[in-house]
């Protein structure tokens, strides 16, 4: 039920209920509705047109965030999702230390083989370390040529970005 349809129920009860034995001042009543129509307003606030502070409007429940604490949690989000250089350093050496592992059992020319090193060249890269990222990009280029045939789009990617580190 809305919470304006609860008061005005209320309202109806309070305003019935004059012969029944129960004592409710006229004062106690406009005071109840005032209070809860204040509250109510608030949360319509939103729609008329008028400006709304910075958490935005509260929300219809208690229990939801407001826009703002929404927000903030977004942003919170996506920065713990940024990796920092150390980040980066600690990925290169993980994966290049997968790649003997990936050449025993997949094969040395296994294109998942050209993929690591492909993703090892965009850290290099990443980290402004262009003769690195060319090495792991040309053994990429390599393996991806001998899968893809030299048309494909992947290996002109590859093409592409060896030709613009020199």
């Amino acid at each position: 039920m809305s919470h304006a349809l609860k008061i005005l129920l209320l309202a109806i009860l309070l305003t019935s209920c004059g012969g029944s034995g129960v004592t409710v001042t006229k004062s106690q009543t406009v005071e109840y509705l005032s209070k809860a129509f204040s509250k109510s307003k608030a949360w319509f606030k939103s729609t008329d047109g008028e400006a709304v502070g910075r958490d935005g409007p509260p929300p219809p429940s208690h229990l939801q965030p407001t826009a703002r604490q929404a927000l903030d949690h977004r942003i919170n989000q996506n920065s713990a999702k940024r990796m920092s250089k150390k980040d980066y350093t600690r990925a290169i050496k993980r994966l290049e230390s997968s790649i003997p592992d990936l050449e025993k059992e997949l094969g040395e020319n296994n294109i998942e083989v050209g993929e690591t090193y492909y993703t090892i060249g965009s850290m290099y890269l990443i980290q402004k370390n262009p003769k690195a990222a060319k090495s792991a990009y040309t053994k990429s280029l390599k393996i991806f040529s001998n899968w893809l045939g030299a048309e494909h789009p992947r290996v002109w990617q590859v093409k592409d970005k060896i030709n613009r580190i020199n």
